[in-house]
Order: C-alpha cells, then sequence, then structure tokens
C-alpha cells in the first residue's frame, strides 16, 4: 500500500496456481485494499473482494468505484430469497467463473480489533465447494489507520498474518460447527 505499511507474515500460506477463499477480520475499508497488498498485479484480476451492496451501491459513484476499480462482488446482507435466488448466488456463479474471493464472515466493519460474531454464510459456501482452501488471514492496526466514519487517514504500519489453509473436507464438521472453528481461529489471537 502506497500510504502505509504492511507487515506480511507467512506469505507462503497463500495456495499458488489454485483457486482459495480469504477469510478475515473486517475493522476498516482499507482491509481489502491490505489484503490485495499481498498479490501481485497480475493475479489481483482473479480475486473479488465480497462487499455489501446496500453500503457499497447505495450512491451512483460509490457503486461506480466499487464495481469499476475495486471489482466488488456484491452480497445483500438480508437474508431472503427473492425470486428464484439465493443471496449466495452470485457468489456461487464466481467461484464457478474460477474467481478466489476475500470475504469479511463478521458481515460489517466493527470496532477497532474487537471480533463480531461470525455470519454462517461462509460455512454455506465452504459446504458447498468443500475442496477449495479457506485460508484465515488475521487484520491489525486497520481500524486505527482507518477508523469508521472517519475520512482521515492516520499511517500505520498494518499486520497480515496469514493462517494455514484448509478446506470444508479436512474439517468433517457440519455447517455451523465448521464456522464457529473459524470464528475461533480469530479469536485465539486476540
Amino acid at each position: 500500500m502506497l500510504i502505509s505499511g504492511v507487515s506480511i507474515k507467512n506469505r507462503h500460506f497463500i495456495p499458488q496456481d489454485k483457486q482459495f477463499i480469504i477469510i478475515a477480520n473486517h475493522n476498516s475499508h482499507i482491509d481489502i485494499f491490505a489484503i490485495l497488498s499481498i498479490f501481485k498485479i497480475n493475479q489481483i484480476s482473479k480475486i473479488k473482494p465480497v462487499a455489501a451492496s446496500d453500503y457499497f451501491f447505495k450512491t451512483k459513484i460509490l457503486k461506480w468505484i466499487s464495481i469499476n476499480l475495486i471489482d466488488i462482488l456484491p452480497i445483500s446482507r438480508r437474508v431472503k430469497k427473492i425470486g428464484k435466488s439465493h443471496p449466495l448466488d452470485n457468489i456461487y456463479a464466481a467461484i464457478e467463473d474460477g474467481y478466489s474471493l476475500i470475504i469479511f464472515p463478521e458481515g460489517s466493519r466493527g470496532e477497532p480489533q474487537v471480533l463480531q460474531k461470525f455470519k454462517n454464510g461462509i460455512g454455506h459456501i465452504a459446504s458447498r465447494y468443500p475442496n477449495i482452501p479457506i485460508v484465515p488471514i488475521i487484520l491489525e492496526d486497520t481500524g486505527k489507520a482507518l477508523p469508521r466514519n472517519e475520512a482521515l487517514f492516520v499511517p500505520f504500519i498494518i499486520k497480515l498474518e496469514i493462517k494455514k489453509s484448509f478446506t470444508f473436507n479436512d474439517s468433517n464438521l457440519e455447517i455451523k460447527e465448521f464456522v464457529k472453528k473459524l470464528e475461533n481461529i480469530f479469536k485465539q489471537e486476540r
């Protein structure tokens, strides 16, 4: 990142030459950019950050930036079936098209360094694609560098710790137990 330093631990845990799903804690809008800084420019075009459509599509300019510059994959935070579609259908389609994803299982930004309860969506995605590696990334200090509801960036060294990946099949758990296992990885670091 150009305006802040990023310290990356265990970069070698990112799968090479195959699809993956990154999950990370979420405290700031710069979380996506901090994670994308791990990758070479030619890899970024095959990685889609999943983001809330109710926030990132609320104005025309923000929607344009989100789609054309950040290339987000929008998701509705409301769990309801609209017609015959399911809220995760566009995520499933992106996976089928070969994209890797960045997902924030908490669902929204919380208070800096305070982990929120994970939503079950990541469990449903992992169970549908049980052999795609899930890569936990623990972010620190992004919420201090660009706090919620602030426009002024404060230069901090942002820390990313990449944990060893595993698949849904590796766990032999039901969806809710799997989500709890993912959440516990992040709780252990607190």
